[in-house]
């Protein structure tokens, strides 16, 4: 896709914000705002309602008055079941956009999120989805967190496609097999190339940004900058505080399902897939067992689909499992 011809040959690439929004009365006008700062404003932006209880559906509804004159602002709410995986699968399903750049509701874009992620993703044609970097702050604007710093990204050998624009190529789907490596606020992708990627697993609450990741990812190259293009809202209520038990789950579920397929994955991405299935499942028994005998069945379960069914007769976890009523949760 090259940004003079766009996606589908209509002029420039038509860009679309995906917002899923759950009680997020208390962020979103601000994070709207920001969107409607960017120095290359979207077409569009979609604020997915996923069930809220709060002012977050009017808050976007007076929005899209507010800022009628600089792009379409349509509210929805999530077709799916609850999660954020289904609330970004209502609004790319609907979409008729060339790029699909994804924010969460609490967090803010810096005013060239849209123009550099865009340039990255039309550095070469067989880009499928750009990423940038991003802070993490807390309730009093402190900065808690560099995310590619955290993910040891900026170590690691690349790729140069265009000045302040690297890839790492094929490698790309072997690091994500560790886990995330960018936030999905910090991402653009091709609409088309997630439609073929199968977009969100509408199963997972935890996870789902990295096992989407992970699948498209064998459909093309990622490009990413160093530049800080979004700033994370680190608070009580969002997915990134909650327990590392959820996240321990959601990794062993989504690797295993990616496994199920063999067809699906490269023969040169096989072994380091299995690799990191067997940690992934054993991180799983390892947080079920602080958990109880009823999540313990699950991860033994998931251990079984996996071919893996040695780690659950693991001494460790067992003992653990026997003391689990004495132990603190996994937070």
């Amino acid at each position: 896709m090259a940004e003079a011809s766009g996606a589908t040959g209509r002029g420039r690439p038509v860009l679309e914000v995906v917002v899923p929004a759950h009680n997020a009365a208390p962020f979103l006008a601000e994070t709207i705002a920001a969107l409607a700062a960017q120095t290359r404003p979207a077409e569009r932006v979609s604020i997915i309602d996923d069930r809220s209880r709060d002012a977050t559906r009017a808050i976007a509804e007076a929005c899209r008055d507010r800022y009628a004159g600089l792009f379409e602002l349509r509210v929805l709410a999530n077709a799916g079941p609850p999660g954020p995986a289904a609330a970004r699968n209502t609004a790319i399903r609907a979409s008729a956009a060339d790029v699909i750049l994804l924010m969460d509701a609490d967090d803010l874009a810096e005013p060239h999120h849209h123009a550099t992620l865009l340039r990255a993703l039309t550095a070469a044609p067989d880009i499928v989805l750009a990423f940038g970097n991003s802070l993490v702050f807390d309730a009093t604007g402190v900065v808690i967190a560099d995310m590619h710093a955290r993910s040891g990204l900026a170590g690691l050998t690349v790729e140069t496609l265009a000045p302040g624009i690297a890839t790492f190529g094929e490698r790309m789907f072997d690091l994500l097999l560790n886990g995330s490596r960018f936030t999905t606020a910090a991402c653009a992708f091709r609409r088309d190339a997630a439609l073929a990627a199968g977009l969100f697993d509408e199963r997972l609450i935890y996870n789902e940004d990295t096992d989407f990741f992970l699948r498209l990812a064998l459909r093309g190259r990622f490009a990413f900058v160093t530049e800080v293009v979004t700033r994370k809202r680190s608070h009580g209520n969002n997915l990134m505080t909650h327990s590392k038990f959820h996240f321990a789950r959601g990794a062993a579920l989504s690797l295993a399902k990616l496994a199920a397929d063999p067809s699906a994955v490269p023969a040169g991405r096989r072994a380091a897939l299995a690799e990191a299935l067997r940690r992934a499942v054993y991180g799983h028994l390892y947080a079920a067992s602080r958990s109880g005998p009823a999540a313990y069945r699950e991860a033994v379960a998931v251990a079984l689909r996996a071919g893996l069914p040695g780690l659950a007769l693991d001494p460790r976890h067992l003992a653990r499992l026997a003391l689990s009523r004495f132990l603190p949760p996994l937070d």
